[in-house]
Parts: structure tokens; sequence; C-alpha cells
């Protein structure tokens, strides 16, 4: 135990030495800081919410912290996304996995050079405090000392959502979120893993839902303007 808590000590030390200091702690209205304060709460949060909300930024921002933080046992985050066009085919990509799974990464890794800065974020990742995983390879595998950040949860089947959710080991978070509203994969928004777990995990101990809407949109108001003529 103690071997394990000096290296849980000494990997909390490198990380704080590649970040230096915590995001600064900004929320754009109070449905963010509601949405932080359950990602922290519960072993597991699920987020709806349409575009410009600042789901994933919070969610980031939240995974960040809780790395950084010497009171935990935190050691990386892992970052997972369904590999689901939207509404393109770029068909068959090159390289290794992880190499075909950037272009859907991209975003994440967008909001982490936000956060932290494109040269810490990819020294975390080079020493492996930041890892990206495959949705399709993870049966079998248990979660444990992580913080899971899983996004455009709308484009999983029920299955998928299933398979990824009971991969959560021990001292672990998992982050998930999605826009039922816009889904790439299913014509029916009920058929959508994240409509279904939803609605089958609320009110589970541990397990946080968070469910924003048009009134909560804090980035461009056009966005509020666009969403309005698509319904």
């Amino acid at each position: 135990m103690k071997i394990q808590m000096a290296n849980i000590s000494r990997k909390k030390q490198e990380i704080k030495d590649i970040i230096g200091k915590p995001p600064r702690q900004k929320f754009l209205n109070k449905y963010q800081k509601d949405y932080y304060n359950l990602l922290e709460e519960k072993q597991i949060t699920i987020c709806s919410g349409p575009a410009g909300v600042g789901k994933s930024y919070i969610a980031m921002k939240a995974a960040v912290n809780l790395l950084l933080d010497p009171n935990n046992s935190y050691e990386k985050i892992i970052i997972v996304r369904p590999a689901v066009e939207a509404e393109e085919k770029l068909g068959s990509l090159p390289g290794n996995i992880e190499e075909k799974l950037d272009p859907y990464i991209f975003p994440t890794y967008y909001l982490l050079n936000k956060i932290i800065g494109k040269e810490k974020r990819e020294e975390l990742k080079n020493k492996e405090y930041i890892e990206v995983f495959a949705l399709a390879y993870m049966r079998g595998m248990n979660i444990d000392n992580s913080i899971l950040v899983f996004e455009e949860a709308q484009n999983t089947t029920k299955s998928q959502m299933k398979l990824l959710l009971t991969r959560i080991g021990f001292n672990s978070k998992f982050f998930v979120s999605g826009d039922i509203e816009q889904t790439d994969r299913f014509r029916d928004k009920t058929q959508s893993g994240l409509y279904d777990v939803i609605n089958r995990l609320e009110g589970i101990e541990d397990v946080g839902i968070y469910k924003f809407d048009k009134s909560s949109i804090i980035r461009n108001p056009i966005i509020s303007k666009i969403l309005n003529k698509y319904e």
C-alpha cells in the first residue's frame, strides 16, 4: 500500500510539474457551475444538451482539475468518442488505431489546448497521463484510477452505452455527454444509447443526470436562432 501511495504521489507531482496552476474556476452561468459540481460529486455523470452550453468544456476542465488534485488517486484522463462522422464518409483512414481516431478526438484536444495549452497537453499524452481508447475495443477492460470522458454519446447504440458504463472499475469517474437532438446515426432519437441511459439510470445513487436546454447557451446568440429554425 505504501509503495502504491508513493507511486501515486510521484505521478501527481509529475502532472503538477507539467500543468502548473489549475485552470481558472470561471463559469458563465449557474448551470455550468451546477454541472461542474455534479461532475465532482458523482461516479458517473450523464449530460445532454444542445451545442453552445459548454458541456464539453466544463467536463474537460473538471477532468483536468481532478487529475491535478493531490487529494485523490486519479492517474490519467481517458478520452473516448464514437467513430461516427457528421453525415460525411471519410473512408478508410491510414495509420494505427490511435491515428485513425485522431479526426474524431480532435475536438477534445482543441478544448484541452484552450484549457492547459497544446504543449502541456502533448506532454501529458506522451507520458500517458492522457490516453485515447476506441470504444469498439473496450470489451473486457476495467478502468481504474481514471477519469473517462466520453462525448458525442448520442451516436452510440444502447449496447455500446452498456459496454462503456460497465467498464468502470475502482476509483474512477465517467463523464458522458451528448446532444440527443443532434444524432448522426439514428433517425429516431429514442434509439440512441444516450436517450436510453438517461431514462434507464435516473434515480441510481452516484449516477448524476444533467440536462441543459437552449436557455443555457452561452456561445454566439445566433446558435439559438439557428436551432429554433431546425425544430
